[in-house]
This record gives C-alpha cells, structure tokens and sequence, in this order.
C-alpha cells in the first residue's frame, strides 16, 4: 500500500490546497486505494474534520476518508452523493499499524483554553454556589491510542467549596485508546480526573456505527485528592464504579435513547434514562435518575466555543477547546448518581462519529 506524507507525495494542484489542510493532523494517503487517513482536534463535529480533508481532495479524485483519534482508525467514509459508511476490520487496522508507524511528529504543540464551570443552588445567604476556572491543557502523544493529557488551572471564582485560589496542576492523566475490531472499542485511563477522583477508569463499548443499538460497560477505582495552597492531599481509592448501559439510536431524528444502572460513587446504586439530540455541532439532552440516595433530573449540552483556532503555526496551535459540556440538575440532593469525568466518554466520543449523523449533515 503506497503511503505517503501529504507535505512530499501529493501532485501540485493538490499542494497548493495545503492552506485548507493545515487543521488536520497525522496526515496521509493511500495512493493505492485512494484513500486519506488524517486526525483533527480542532472540532467538536467530526464532520467539520471531514470537509477540511474532503474538500482539496476533490480535484485528485479522492473520495474515501479514514478519520483517526488518538492515531487509532474509526470508520471508513466515502463521500458520494451520499456518505457510504465502512466498518474496519481487525486485519484492515493491523495492516495499516504495520505500514504507518507511529510517529508523534505528525502532530502539533496543541494547547487548548478551557473554562470549568460548576453551579449548584445553595442556601438563602447563598442562592446558587459556584467556582469557575480556566484550563490550559495539552496532549503528549506517547503511542498509537496512548496519550498524556495535562495542564494547568487557573482559578477565578470560588463560592462552592473550601478550595483555595490557588494555580495548580489541570487533571494529568494517561488515556489508551484501543479499536479492538471494527465494533468494540475500549478507553483505559490512570491518573487525576476531573471532580477531585484519581485512580483509574475503564471503559468497553461495542458499537458498529452503521447501526442503532449499541452497548457498554464502565468501571473504575478512585480515591479523592486535593491541591491545598502548599502540597498535595489524596486519600485512600475506595470509591468503586460500575455501570452497564444500552443505547438505541431513532435513525431519522438524530435522537438518542440510553438506559444505565450500576454503582456510582459513594456507593449509591440506581438507574438513570437519557435522551440526546445531536443538532450539527451541538449535543443537548435531558435526563432522569433514583438510585438510593434519592432521584433527580435535569438537562445537559455541549457545544463548541468560539473561537477555536487562536494561532497556530506549523509545529505549534492554541485554540479554545472543541468541547464545552455541562449538566444541570433539578434537585441537588445528597451525591445522586454521582460520578467523574476523565476527558471523553467514550459513547459520546462514538456517537459523534455515527454513519446517519455524518449522512444527515452531508449535502
């Protein structure tokens, strides 16, 4: 399979489209099979990836793409009149693991500019609590699906809690990305999450993205930690989550329906029922959980920010992040359902990536 780096193995017409490319990341083509694997972290919307390569390739003939996240292939998408959506097979990702090395100077220097928001309502002295922070965080691409994310947290605001305003590490942690075949994936993480847990975290989820149900399992041991002003406090991880779900995608309106139940943390054990609707860039969804600590609902979104790209260069960008997500809840409770966040989950990463939700936006 003749693989070549974009920069060096493209005709003329095509190099001077490089302007046009110059979002995506680890890219290059098969000129075998006509084929562009590439890697964007610049959108929220895969599909906005996907016009960046699409649209100089056009000249060239090319018409097959093959997004990557982490290094790892997801699908394969033609773009015809319509979008044909291929599975990849374990074979299909050993070949292109042999023939394509992993190089980590195919990426960018990428820090991004994250703000942290975190609201509750509160007592009549203090009708909502918040604290708000501002993240700066990158990403160290250690291996095909291996990658170190880190960072630093800028507080502003604080009227939630008794953490002090004082400047101190981002969530650091390693997260492994693997494609076990064409529909079961998998997310192994370790490190400092978000919401003060660290230990570590698993996730599994079989979804063949050209179909609508889908299904997954999720488990992890943390422990809670604390920057004071001065040191590091971390207590022992005894904090064991485990959640099972099933998915089911109503294919003409883009809708979402996902039932989990299993162990939070705290030991709270219950069931929740979500549903998503995906607009373009944006996700938002409702959601209703009882567990044994009581139950509640409310609403969640995520959206780009503006404005995404900030400077960039050819080995260096900063932009804002591709993502900003946040929940509600109806009634705060005593820890209902809780959980953390480790960076991405992995069927929302999936969902995004849907053949009907890249179909649906295609024109």
């Amino acid at each position: 399979m003749g693989i070549a780096l974009l920069v060096s193995g493209l005709s003329d017409g095509l190099a001077q489209s490089r302007k046009g490319l110059s979002n995506l990341e680890n890219l290059l083509v098969d000129s075998t099979e006509h084929r562009v694997y590439y890697e964007q972290r610049l959108y929220r919307n895969p599909f906005m990836g996907l016009l960046d390569a699409a649209q100089p390739m056009a000249a060239n003939g090319i018409q097959t793409f093959v997004p990557l996240y982490q290094g790892v292939p997801i699908a394969q998408y033609r773009l015809d009149t319509t979008v044909t959506t291929t599975i990849l097979s374990r074979q299909e990702r050993q070949r292109f693991a042999k023939q394509h090395p992993f190089d980590s100077r195919a990426y960018k220097f990428d820090f991004r500019l994250q703000p942290e928001f975190i609201a509750q309502f509160g007592y009549r002295e203090q009708t909502v609590e918040a604290k708000t922070n501002l993240l700066l965080q990158s990403q160290l691409y250690l291996n095909r699906g291996l990658v170190l994310n880190w960072g630093v947290l800028f507080p502003i605001a604080n009227h939630l809690d008794n953490q002090g305003l004082n400047v101190r590490p981002a969530p650091t942690f390693l997260n492994q990305f693997l494609a076990l075949d064409g529909v079961n994936f998998m997310s192994l993480s370790a490190g400092l999450f978000y919401s003060d847990q660290y230990g570590v975290n698993v996730q599994y989820r079989h979804a063949d993205l050209t179909k609508n149900w889908s299904y997954g399992l999720e488990t992890g041991l943390t422990g809670f930690y604390f920057f004071p002003q001065n040191g590091f406090y971390y207590e022992s991880m005894n904090n064991l989550l485990i959640l099972a779900d099933v998915a089911y995608r109503l294919p003409r309106h883009d809708v979402t329906i996902k039932v989990s139940g299993g162990q939070y943390l705290h030991h709270d054990r219950g069931v929740r029922l979500d549903l998503i609707r995906q607009l373009g860039n944006v996700e938002v969804g409702f959601y209703a959980t009882k567990t044994g600590n009581g139950g509640t609902g409310g609403f969640n979104f995520a959206i780009p920010l503006a404005p995404g790209r900030i400077v960039q260069g050819q080995r260096v960008r900063l932009r804002t992040t591709e993502e900003f997500r946040w929940e509600y809840a109806y009634s705060r409770g005593y820890n209902i359902a809780s959980r953390y966040k480790v960076g991405y989950q992995l069927d929302a990463l999936l969902r995004q990536y849907h053949s009907r939700y890249i179909q649906d936006q295609y024109h």
